[in-house]
């Protein structure tokens, strides 16, 4: 698998998740935090790119956590992207109106998901690049 570097932060309840996705994403080049904590996550987004996020956890969902996240993104230069990573079908359904940028269906297929991340790091650039050209003057 080719390189992309960027730096994610991954959010859910189950230690175990947190482990092999933080294995998978750095043995491709990818900085990772990883955090069980929903409550005060907001501080691991400065130099994210990409946030990965659980929808079933204890005490708040994916959609409230997303939405502290947001809340505290709005006030960044440069937010992240919010990916909804779940194997639930029906969360997997309305990752879009829950208010996610994209999705990682396939919780539990490491080399889906990093193929996905890296995928998701260089649409982000590449729409950055884009976004940060002038216009052309003559």
């Amino acid at each position: 698998m080719s390189r992309v570097p960027g730096h994610v932060l991954v959010i859910d309840d189950q230690e175990h998740v947190l482990v092999r996705v933080s294995n998978a994403l750095r043995s491709v080049g990818v900085e990772v935090v990883v955090t069980s904590q929903t409550v005060g996550a907001a501080r691991f987004l400065r130099g994210c790119e990409l946030v990965l996020l659980d929808y079933h956890m204890p005490g708040l969902d994916g959609a409230a956590v997303l939405a502290s996240l947001r809340e505290a993104a709005a006030k960044m230069d440069d937010r992240p992207q919010f990916y909804l990573y779940t194997s639930d079908s029906n969360a997997a359904k309305d990752w879009q109106a829950a208010g996610f940028d994209g999705i990682l269906a396939n919780k539990g297929d490491d080399e889906h998901m990093v193929l996905q991340v890296q995928a998701a790091l260089r649409g982000r650039r590449l729409r950055q690049a884009r976004r940060s050209k002038a216009p052309f003057e003559t």
